[in-house]
């Protein structure tokens, strides 16, 4: 077991029980027993109805909720869930660039400056990726890791310990994990899934609350922070104005893509002819055709100004990764931009959609 020697206390607000005894201290306890102590942990949850969460994460302000890099900045994350008197559960989670809210009755997700994408039903936390936002989901998270103790009682790579940081006791579950793309894959180490990393939980053995928790990527023959939780506050009043979002007024919404009346010939094409007859279209600044690879309902002055006139220098052959979905491909590409700048990098683009043609997903 690879255990992280860095240890920040977070300011404490979830309460869990846990059943502990003085005389493991500083001694590792058999995986097994991480089986009682979740147990009695979910229980003590049962009557939560708010969690307001501060987390810090290496990833891009702007990008993907589960996107991480080892070598980013730490981006401010901030997160909210409460569960009404008649039951109605909503929740936030926000970053300088996206916003994720689910208000009761519909599900936004804001992409600033002006895109957003709206589902009239409320869509549960994790959704479009927001892995953080499942750390809300306290009794799930719990009862998720619970579920494997069980499971596997003999399962490595489990470590539960009692050590004292600043002063005061602490109880320590460390769960390794394995990552679910080979290590040569193209996504590896770009999610917190798609890399072998601990997942830190960290309780107070006197006050019985969870106190931080933390994601270590193994890599490299190393440790790399790359999540933790900064500050938990439970059962306390959120302003209903957490629960709103004023929009612009030139927002931008995403739809579900039409079937064209020669959509026929789009779905006959192959990962790299639909690269290729994209890139062609901003060439040309002809936006109708564009919009045909996109989900957005229109092209707003910035992104034309961005890819407008663009010219491809070349395309390399289409390839796949076990972190992406089976209908998804990556297209190797090398552009010029009107500017002189020259971008290479991976056009993401899938068919996972009701016109079954190829849409873009990212890469730009």
């Amino acid at each position: 077991m690879r255990s992280p020697i860095a240890k920040l206390a977070a300011a404490a607000v979830i309460a869990v029980a846990v059943v502990f005894s003085a005389t493991f201290f500083h001694r590792s306890i058999p995986a097994a027993s991480a089986a009682g102590v979740l147990q009695d942990a979910i229980g003590a949850v049962s009557d939560m109805w708010s969690v307001h969460m501060k987390a810090r994460m290496r990833t891009r302000p702007g990008d993907n909720f589960s996107n991480i890099g080892l070598d980013y900045d730490f981006v401010e994350i901030e997160m909210w869930k409460r569960t009404g008197a008649n039951g109605q559960v909503q929740w936030r989670v926000e970053k300088p660039g996206r916003i994720l809210l689910m208000d009761g009755r519909t599900t936004i997700m804001f992409m600033r400056r002006n895109l957003g994408v709206l589902r009239e039903e409320p869509l549960p936390l994790g959704c479009y990726d927001s892995w953080s936002g499942r750390l809300l989901n306290v009794h799930d998270l719990l009862d998720n890791e619970l579920q494997k103790a069980k499971n596997e009682p003999d399962r490595r790579g489990v470590c539960l310990r009692h050590q004292e940081v600043e002063g005061r006791d602490e109880l320590v579950l460390e769960v390794d994990v394995t990552a679910d793309v080979a290590e040569d894959d193209y996504l590896r180490n770009t999610f917190i899934s798609s890399s072998d990393h601990v997942k830190v939980y960290q309780f107070d053995v006197k006050t019985r609350l969870l106190e931080g928790f933390q994601v270590y990527v193994h890599t490299m023959g190393k440790d790399v922070l790359i999540f933790e939780v900064t500050d938990i506050e439970y059962n306390t009043e959120i302003d209903d104005s957490v629960f709103a979002l004023d929009f612009p007024e030139d927002m931008i919404w995403t739809r579900e893509p039409e079937i064209l009346p020669d959509n026929e010939r789009y779905e006959k094409m192959t990962p790299k002819e639909a690269a290729e007859a994209f890139f062609r279209a901003c060439t040309e600044e002809d936006w109708d055709e564009v919009l045909k690879f996109w989900t957005a309902s229109r092209i707003d002055d910035g992104m034309k100004t961005y890819l407008g006139g663009i010219r491809i220098i070349s395309l390399g052959e289409p390839f796949q990764s076990e972190g992406y979905c089976s209908l998804g491909w990556f297209v190797p590409y090398e552009i010029v931009f009107k500017s002189g700048e020259v971008r290479k990098s991976n056009l993401a683009i899938r068919k996972d959609n009701p016109a079954n043609r190829f849409l873009v997903d990212g890469g730009l």
